[in-house]
């Protein structure tokens, strides 16, 4: 049987720096911004996440698109 994966979800992630531990370790915060359509283009969601950065007070250090999917055994 093959099993099939079918888009549910993607969420938009902007990584970002938040300050440092007590031993010295980076710390980092993640804003993830849910309810974009799984069929969405790489490069549409990497402009939108350009203009979001610049709208944080933290340095972004990463860019990440979360898809979900449901597996399903046919």
């Amino acid at each position: 049987m093959a099993v099939t994966a079918t888009p549910i979800a993607t969420d938009l992630v902007l990584v970002m720096e938040n300050g440092t531990g007590a031993s010295g370790q980076n710390l980092y915060v993640s804003r993830a911004f849910k309810d974009v359509k799984p069929d969405a283009v790489h490069a549409d969601l990497y402009d939108v996440a350009q203009a979001l950065i610049g709208l944080q007070s933290r340095t972004n250090i990463g860019i990440q698109r979360r898809d979900f999917n449901e597996l399903i055994n046919e």
